[in-house]
């Protein structure tokens, strides 16, 4: 899963882009949204759009654990500095 979250991002609006065109075209077919998710190509691109918005959920709980790792490092260390 080591994804930046540039990349991710990016990948989302790609994504969330190619869903809104393919939605415009069922649309246009005269598909009501309701019967969207019998249609394989929605189906796909909406499950792509859920699985990178799901690794980016992950990516910035990552990114909030390291900082709480790093904000621990740094008291601790500046605890040692000051019992010494």
């Amino acid at each position: 899963m080591g994804m930046k979250r540039e990349n991710l991002e990016w990948q989302l609006n790609r994504a969330s882009t190619e869903l809104s065109a393919c939605e415009k075209q069922l649309e246009q077919d005269g598909i009501a949204a309701d019967r969207r998710e019998l249609n394989p190509k929605w189906r796909n691109l909406s499950a792509r759009c859920r699985q990178l918005r799901r690794r980016l959920i992950a990516v910035t709980k990552v990114e909030a654990n390291n900082a709480e790792v790093t904000q621990r490092k740094e008291a601790k260390s500046a605890e040692t500095a000051s019992a010494s």
